[in-house]
């Protein structure tokens, strides 16, 4: 029996396969050594950037600004990329005094004190301005995008002269990838704007890393442009949450060129998908709402009607989100979910839980944790397991073919002529 070594939360636990599967591979995304000077990176990308004019050029002789920041949901580091910004927003003409940061939170919770201290830096905070976005108040109308989206924006974003979103690119369930337009739509739009445009889930199959024929995104790009967004600055992590590059510039061509870039490190080739998919929720161990992501990565390796075997701590329970875990709870189906969605009757969250429910739809899903209760698994529409090697044996597959992602969360399977 071939035996497995994978992360499960600050330990690593060890596993056997039986003798008649197959291992096809233990798929894991690229670990990188190359660090570089953020504050340097971020200058040379924003002097040089992709498909517009530098930042000096585009902010000389404008007398506001704004940069917009991803929140604490997403890992950028905005402390180390928004001082370099502030001094050539300075070098151009633009002082501190007229700078303001919004955290773009879309319908996340706003971030206390000490969360836009971690988020932003003492440093950037002694310097300008910080504020919550708010989905449901100082809001501007922008227009209409082709999808009929009505398009309301944050008004302090909408009068800055010169409009900068800082974010970073990593897989994501919804958008593809995280970053681009996305600071954007949900990042500072109203809240009808982001249950309207998050409700075109339904008009396409959205995949964890497609941004191809990606209708949110589409619209999200298209809000950007109504807009006006100056300047993308999109930062390529490693696996560790490190930047190992900088790509500034138009919003979409700045973001092609980071998807680009965190494919490379996040992408793991398949040759062919597998009877039965083993997935550690690791790095997004703490909840089961976060470490749903191993289970969309999953999902694109494992064969229709396959098993996806999903092993993940869960030490902080369902979801840090009451609203979230109460709806997980109640295990609706698709369609319920989905015209809950159209109507905005949803949370934020609300996306995840329409995927969800059509990943549980389309393959079995067994859960390998100690955090939830064997109940609780089962009320959300999935089945238990006390062990791998339990879950294993509860597949029923005698023959099969099999693959490992100990990284699942962060992990993006891309097929090969597949």
């Amino acid at each position: 029996m071939e035996r497995i070594t994978i992360p499960y939360g600050e330990r690593e636990i060890e596993f056997g396969l039986p003798n008649t599967w197959n291992l096809l591979g233990v798929l894991s995304p690229k670990v990188t050594n190359r660090g570089i000077n953020p504050y340097d990176s971020v200058l040379e990308a924003v002097r040089d950037p992709i498909g517009s004019k530098s930042l000096f050029d585009i902010a000389r002789g404008k007398r506001s600004a704004v940069i917009i920041s991803d929140d604490k949901a997403r890992p950028t580091p905005s402390h180390l990329i928004i001082p370099p910004l502030l001094d050539e927003l300075n070098r151009a003409g633009i002082p501190d005094s007229e700078i303001t940061v919004i955290i773009g939170r879309g319908l996340h919770e706003p971030l206390n004190e000490k969360e836009m201290e971690n988020k932003l830096g003492s440093g950037v905070l002694e310097r300008v301005k910080a504020l919550n976005h708010d989905p449901d108040e100082n809001l501007a109308y922008l227009g209409e995008t082709s999808q009929g989206v009505e398009v309301f924006i944050n008004k302090n974003v909408v009068d800055a002269d010169v409009k900068i979103g800082v974010g970073s690119v990593t897989p994501h369930e919804l958008l593809g990838f995280t970053g681009g337009a996305g600071i954007v739509v949900p990042g500072v739009a109203g809240r009808r704007t982001i249950n309207k445009n998050h409700a075109l889930v339904k008009r396409f199959k959205a995949e964890f890393g497609k941004i191809e024929e990606n209708l949110i995104r589409k619209d999200s790009e298209e809000a950007a442009r109504l807009l006006g967004l100056d300047m993308l600055v999109n930062a390529t992590l490693d696996t560790s949450e490190h930047i190992v590059g900088i790509c500034a510039g138009d919003v979409v061509k700045a973001h092609q060129e980071a998807v680009k870039s965190a494919k490379t490190i996040y992408g793991v080739p398949l040759d062919r998908k597998a009877d039965v998919v083993i997935a550690s929720s690791h790095p997004k161990d703490a909840t089961f709402g976060k470490s749903m992501k191993a289970i969309f990565a999953a999902s694109l390796a494992v064969k229709p009607n396959g098993v996806i075997i999903h092993v993940a701590p869960c030490w902080d329970g369902l979801s840090h989100s009451e609203i979230f875990e109460e709806m997980l709870l109640e295990n609706p189906g698709p369609e319920t979910l989905f015209r809950m969605l159209d109507r905005g009757q949803l949370p934020g969250e609300s996306c995840v839980l329409y995927l969800f429910s059509v990943v549980k739809n389309n393959w079995r899903i067994i859960v390998v944790t100690d955090g939830l209760e064997k109940e609780v698994i089962e009320k959300i529409g999935l089945e238990y397991a006390e062990s791998i090697e339990t879950a294993i044996r509860k597949t029923g597959k005698e023959n099969a073919d099999c693959i490992v992602l100990p990284w699942g969360a962060v992990s993006l399977p891309l097929p090969n002529n597949l």
